[in-house]
């Protein structure tokens, strides 16, 4: 142990190092303070060194290297120590201890070295693979943005062409589009009807440019469509400073944004006042007209417009709405030529290729054949153009044939009214002859052919109440005798089951009953007050001897209660009428006999003059003859 100590700590036989530097103070203190510089060097090194391992290691390597630098500052402390203690020992155990301990730092110091390098190495290929596939997202976001790009600028021309073919749709139409808040106040207007321009109305609502009455009724339907959520439509009447009084057909359906809550209306309005003026027009020819009149109301209810586009070669490359009975596959693809019939071809292809040339509008009226049924059209052609060059057409057809049909109606109403006229004129200009050959004197004439106009005109109401389809004989009767003798009176009774005289037959036997009547009541039943006269009619069966005669219709005069009676020796132009022209007229015979009990007249003519009977639930049939 002792010797052990000796070698340690030194012994009496070894002598420290000051003594050989013979105690001389300058080389000494140049070597302590070598072995302080080489201490702090070590102390520095080995801070630095555990900062740094802070990324590589644990907390264990930075102890040991810490360890490490403290034994080798130790190790230098003992070499001062040993300038004055032979101390050699310990200073080559510390000095061993530091270079083993340093050489394991070094050890674990280069493992962890490599070991970052690995990972390094390691993080460079996963950095490498995420930088490739950021690179491969990026140039596939390029191709997405470019693809996105291409279906934009699609979707834009699309969108044009949608323009262009609204407003060639509306162009040749007095059809006007807007959209209204839910306060009603328009936010968008295309081709404003009333002369006003789409700056004037936006932000005012109906109230603002309509009548009060028109204005309501609007809002009471726009209000409705926001409510339920479902279309409905009206009409209203406005004023158009330059047309006076028109009629517009309004469209209302609700707004919605992306399918969410309502948040407004759009209107379709539709200008119908040629309509209705050409309705009211047919109304004022005949009454007789009236369904037709109707059905010129709600002409464009349902606005039967056609579009469709062409390209340059006139192929149709779209088409939109096609006309009942035409299927838009019959004609994409093809043009008119390979699609049409030759004479609508022979029509349409000159007019279009002339739009095509001057790009002019154009427009025309031309015929289809439809099925078995042949459609008249109003077709306004325009030009497409795109940037400042015509690439095709975009037409609008718009269905007339209904128009056309009314136009024909109405020929065929004048042709029947100028015929019903001429023989109006011809009876009276029949009646006025022969009463001016009866008379001797101009008032005389004046006064009966006035007379035999008004038993006329009376007949006539009654036809036009019945639209020309004929007059019942009780209201003929009833007109006929009113001038002398009123209906509920009873001297007169009149019985018979209800029927309805033909227009011919209704003016001839009106004049007949006249006459009769105007007789009864200067010379007959009627000029006294206990007379009374009996009318009567009803189917009349031929006499057996006669079987094959076809059974005749048969009206009866009979008056009792007046004056005796006597065949007077001249015959005036009544009894010329009721004896002869009238049965001659309806191919019929009559009987006029003198009884000195009253006179009996009796005309018998063919059924084919009865018309059938209307049922009239506002008026009593009299009762049949028993």
């Amino acid at each position: 142990m002792q010797a052990a100590i000796d070698v340690l700590f030194g012994s009496t036989a070894m002598s420290p190092l000051g003594v050989a530097l013979a105690w001389r103070s300058e080389p000494i203190a140049l070597m302590i303070l070598g072995e302080l510089a080489l201490a702090a060097a070590l102390v520095t090194v080995a801070v630095l060194a555990a900062r740094r391992l802070g990324g590589l290691e644990s907390s264990s390597l930075r102890r040991l290297v810490l360890f490490a630098a403290g034994l080798g500052v130790l190790a230098q402390a003992v070499a001062i120590v040993v300038f004055w203690q032979p101390a050699y020992g310990v200073l080559g155990l510390a000095r061993l201890a530091f270079g083993l301990l340093a050489a394991f730092a070094a050890v674990r110091f280069a493992s962890g070295l490599m070991r970052r390098r690995d990972k390094d190495a390691s993080d460079g290929r996963r950095l490498a693979q995420e930088a490739d596939r950021d690179r491969r997202l990026v140039l596939e976001l390029r191709e997405s943005n470019a693809e996105l790009e291409r279906h934009v600028e699609a979707r834009t021309r699309e969108l044009v062409e949608a323009k262009d073919r609204f407003e060639a749709a509306l162009a040749g139409s007095r059809i006007t589009v807007a959209t209204q808040d839910r306060d009603l106040r328009y936010r968008w207007v295309h081709n404003p009807p009333l002369g006003r321009n789409a700056e004037d109305l936006l932000g005012r609502s109906d109230a603002d440019i309509l009548p009060d009455d028109a204005a309501a009724q609007l809002n009471a339907v726009k209000f409705g469509v926001m409510n339920t959520g479902q279309p409905a439509s009206t009409e209203i009447e406005a004023f158009d400073p330059a047309r006076g009084r028109i009629w517009l057909r309004v469209h209302v359906s609700p707004h919605t944004v992306a399918g969410q809550a309502v948040e407004g209306v759009h209107s379709v309005v539709i200008d119908v006042t040629d309509e209705r003026r050409r309705a009211d027009m047919l109304e004022h020819v005949t009454q007789a007209l009236a369904e037709a009149n109707a059905r010129f109301d709600t002409a464009l209810g349902g606005s039967n417009i056609s579009m469709f586009r062409q390209d340059r070669d006139l192929r149709y490359t779209w088409i939109h709405n096609p006309p009942p009975g035409i299927s838009a596959e019959d004609f994409l693809g093809r043009d008119d030529e390979a699609s049409l019939p030759e004479p609508a071809a022979r029509a349409l292809v000159p007019a279009k290729r002339r739009v095509m040339e001057t790009g002019a509008p154009d427009r025309l009226e031309f015929a289809l054949r439809v099925g078995d049924a042949v459609r008249w059209f109003d077709m306004r052609i325009e030009p497409l153009a795109e940037r400042h060059r015509i690439v095709g057409l975009m037409s609008v057809a718009i269905d007339i044939t209904d128009q056309k049909e009314h136009q024909q109606q109405m020929k065929v109403v004048m042709r029947e009214l100028t015929h019903r006229s001429k023989n109006l004129l011809a009876v009276v200009q029949g009646i006025a002859r022969q009463t001016a050959q009866t008379v001797e004197d101009l008032p005389t004439f004046v006064d009966r052919f006035g007379a035999r106009l008004q038993a006329l005109a009376r007949a006539h109401d009654i036809l036009v109440d019945e639209s020309w389809r004929g007059a019942s004989l009780d209201e003929l009767i009833a007109s006929q005798l009113g001038h002398v003798i009123e209906k509920a009176d009873d001297r007169l009774d009149d019985r018979g089951e209800r029927v309805m005289l033909k227009p011919e037959a209704a003016q001839n036997v009106a004049l007949a009953l006249h006459e009769l009547a105007t007789n009864a009541a200067k010379y007959g039943a009627l000029s006294t007050p206990d007379g009374r006269i009996a009318v009567r009619w009803g189917l009349h069966e031929p006499e057996p001897a006669d079987s094959g005669a076809a059974p005749t219709f048969e009206i009866t005069w009979q008056e009792r209660g007046g004056p005796p009676v006597a065949e007077p020796k001249r015959k005036g132009f009544g009894r010329l009428m009721i004896e002869r022209l009238v049965p001659r007229a309806i191919d019929g015979t009559s009987e006029l006999v003198f009884d000195p009990q009253g006179i009996r007249w009796t005309l018998r003519f063919p059924t084919e003059y009865l018309a059938e009977v209307t049922p009239r639930p506002d008026r009593a049939t009299t009762p049949a003859v028993s």
